[in-house]
């Protein structure tokens, strides 16, 4: 991860099971080729790399009841061992899946670049293979999936190519075998298959398909998303005060489901009484305005109750504010982490303020997350303040010499 040809594709929390089955919050950098799992953000020390080259995603899986589904997501890894991740919410789960399947494509694809050319027939198809791929996956009428036991193994999730062949069959998307075979070669060719080493269970490069009772798998399964669209601590599971410390929020044992989830994820809460910031999992929600926040650990079970906070973002102004990276004592510009791109990016917070008692504030990973969720909150107030118009209360963006609310906005000095 210290090599500087390793970009960050993507970064952000999530939550991930240890030995003993407890989920802990973590910090992901997604590379080129790997997925690596370090403990804190912005820090140099990997408590895990993953290499994705072999490996297909789930999404959501829906295998693991006991679970909550809705930011699950599941790596099937080469040894056929499973890797599940939560994310903070549905939206945030499927851009993971997504990046992670473009990767995994990716990966095959390359391997199928670099193998000698292999010649199959040609034909004439009417949809896309992106069509064609979503239609395969679809959970009513697309291609079973099932476990497979091969010398004594059981294999996950896979299918063989007669079974492909069959399917394009049945639905008159190709004339014959022939031409189903040589679909199934576009597939595995554009990365979108792979092929199942009966070996040691690894998907394996393969240079062509097989009409017969061969093993596939796909590399990404996404049954969340849209068919059309296919293509400063982590770790605070401990016991602490922290859970009283907020005197100015309601205390709820079971979770909010009242009102419409405008946004949802994990951001990172300054603490009130003990220095540093705590990684937490945030719901805005409308009808009735409310922002709930609680462990993060908690957004993986199915239990709906667990002590949470609540604040009531009626007559609540929320600010804005952008502080400059951090520069650490010896820090020098050759210095590497874990995620390079995020060592050297500024820090973003939003501040929820209600009228006369004291300020919560809340850390985002980078300037979409920031926006979006200012937009969420900006909504909400601009909404239900009953505040009038010469007393705005929403949204006051600091930064870059600007001020603005929602009910208007005045340019000005702005000073932090």
């Amino acid at each position: 991860m210290n090599d500087s040809h390793h970009h960050s594709l993507m970064s952000g929390y999530m939550l991930v099971q240890d030995a003993n089955k407890k989920w802990k919050t973590r910090w992901f950098v997604l590379t080129e080729d790997q997925l690596a799992c370090c403990h804190k953000k912005n820090k140099s020390v990997v408590i895990s790399s993953l290499m994705l080259q072999g490996c297909a995603i789930v999404c959501p899986a829906p295998n693991h009841s006991e679970l909550n589904t809705q930011g699950l997501l599941k790596l099937n890894l080469p040894d056929g061992e499973e890797y599940l991740l939560h994310a903070g919410g549905p939206e945030d789960r499927d851009r993971w899946a997504h990046v992670l399947g473009a990767v995994i494509r990716c990966l095959s694809t390359s391997q199928q670049v670099r193998a000698s050319p292999q010649h199959h027939h040609h034909f004439h198809c009417g949809l896309s293979a992106i069509e064609i791929i979503g239609a395969l996956q679809d959970p009513d009428a697309g291609v079973e999936a099932t476990n497979h036991l091969r010398g004594g193994n059981v294999f996950k999730n896979c299918f063989t190519g007669a079974d492909i062949v069959d399917w394009l069959l049945r639905w008159s998307l190709v004339r014959n075998r022939g031409n189903g075979a040589s679909m199934g070669q576009a597939l595995l060719k554009l990365g979108h298959l792979q092929e199942v080493d009966l070996k040691d269970g690894t998907s394996g490069f393969s240079p062509k398909f097989s009409d017969n009772d061969k093993l596939y798998r796909f590399t990404s399964i996404n049954l969340g998303a849209k068919r059309n669209s296919f293509y400063d601590s982590a770790d605070s599971d401990s016991s602490s005060s922290d859970d009283d410390e907020d005197e100015d929020c309601d205390t709820l044992e079971q979770q909010v489901k009242k009102g419409k989830t405008l946004k949802e994820g994990f951001l990172a809460k300054k603490r009130s009484i003990r220095k540093g910031w705590k990684v937490l999992k945030v719901v805005v929600r409308d009808n009735p305005p409310t922002l709930q926040y609680f462990r993060a650990k908690y957004a993986a079970t199915t239990d709906d109750k667990f002590p949470c906070k609540l604040i009531h973002l009626d007559k609540c102004k929320v600010m804005e504010i952008i502080k400059p990276p951090p520069l650490s004592k010896g820090a020098s510009s050759t210095s590497s982490t874990a995620d390079p791109a995020m060592a050297a990016s500024p820090r973003y917070r939003l501040v929820i303020r209600r009228h006369k008692r004291k300020a919560f504030s809340f850390q985002m990973k980078d300037e979409q997350e920031k926006v979006e969720w200012m937009s969420a909150l900006g909504e909400v107030c601009r909404k239900y303040s009953p505040t009038p118009e010469s007393e705005p209360v929403a949204v006051t963006t600091i930064g870059a010499g600007r001020e603005s609310t929602s009910g208007g906005s005045q340019s000005g000095a702005a000073q932090r």
